[in-house]
């Protein structure tokens, strides 16, 4: 690792969690138990977060988690469903549910509905939004309903409501074969970043909200951790190279953890509030299936 100093480059990312399919990285977790109905598959959604500097709270107001599931017998690679394009088979039908196509269809979770902080969810911190089952198949896609009451704070003082951008309530993901955890025993978790330095807009004097996910299974990818000191330079911390990019917020202690990186060479640095110095950590080299620990930081005046 080489150090040197830099400046700080306003990108924000928050990741969001989930869980499903039936091709998937392996990782096996004996805690998770239960009986599965015959022809089902047993589907966990959590919500976790790497927070944005300079905001206090981004509220999501979360109504239902739907996976798409092709259910047929023959088995297609991943760039098959690239031609599935989002919002298609949106509405619901005369029964109240919506249906599919030659891709799949949905499947509606078990969730509570409810409003999230995603700034309270941070350095490896999950929260459980969704627990159900789906029919065995090929998860294809993650659709989350949004409801109105989104909302965001830059300081204790000013809170703005967050309308979606294109006022559509549907945010999608494409799920791939390498973003999903198996757990074993049927039950599958996929990991979903959520990018929020992309999606929130502020346009006319108001902010809206365009969400962007990026899914990713741990096995596939990997994680830093360390610690900054000392409390008084308010550290926030930003991982990036050309293609990936995610932030932490540390601990009152300085301890931050950052997950769901491609594998590759990183820069991470570490902005700070004057009168301490900005420091970058120069390549960085995360692998798969891995957190790379770096050594404490120690910012100076």
């Amino acid at each position: 690792m080489n150090l040197k100093r830099n400046t700080w480059l306003g990108l924000f990312s928050i990741v969001l969690l989930p869980a499903y399919l039936i091709t998937a990285c392996n990782k096996q977790n004996s805690s998770v138990s239960g009986t599965i109905p015959a022809g089902q598959q047993k589907v966990l959604v959590s919500l976790n977060d790497d927070p944005i500097p300079n905001l206090t709270s981004v509220v999501v107001d979360v109504r239902y988690v739907e996976v798409k599931v092709d259910t047929g017998r023959e088995h297609h690679d991943d760039a098959y469903y690239n031609d599935d394009h989002e919002g298609e088979n949106n509405q619901p039908g005369e029964d109240g549910h919506h249906h599919g196509d030659r891709f799949g269809k949905w499947d509606t979770l078990s969730i509570t509905p409810g409003l999230y902080d995603l700034l309270k969810l941070k350095n490896g911190t999950d929260t459980l939004i969704a627990n159900g089952f789906s029919h065995i198949g090929k998860i294809t896609k993650i659709r989350i309903t949004l409801g109105t009451n989104n909302s965001i704070t830059t300081d204790s003082t000013h809170s703005f409501p967050l309308p979606i951008c294109d006022a559509s309530p549907y945010v999608y993901a494409n799920i791939r074969s390498n973003s999903i955890d198996s757990l074993g025993g049927g039950q599958y978790m996929i990991r979903l970043d959520f990018n929020v330095a992309r999606s929130i807009e502020f346009e006319n004097g108001q902010y809206c909200l365009r969400p962007l996910l990026k899914p990713y299974c741990e096995k596939t990818s990997g994680g830093i951790e360390g610690k900054v000191i000392p409390h008084d330079a308010h550290a926030n911390v930003m991982v990036f190279n050309n293609t990936d990019t995610a932030f932490a917020i540390p601990e009152d202690e300085g301890e931050f953890k950052l997950r769901g990186l491609t594998e590759g060479s990183y820069s991470v640095l570490f902005k700070a509030l004057a009168p301490y110095k900005d420091t970058t950590l120069l390549n960085v080299q995360v692998q798969n299936g891995m957190e790379t620990q770096l050594p404490t930081i120690t910012l100076h005046q």
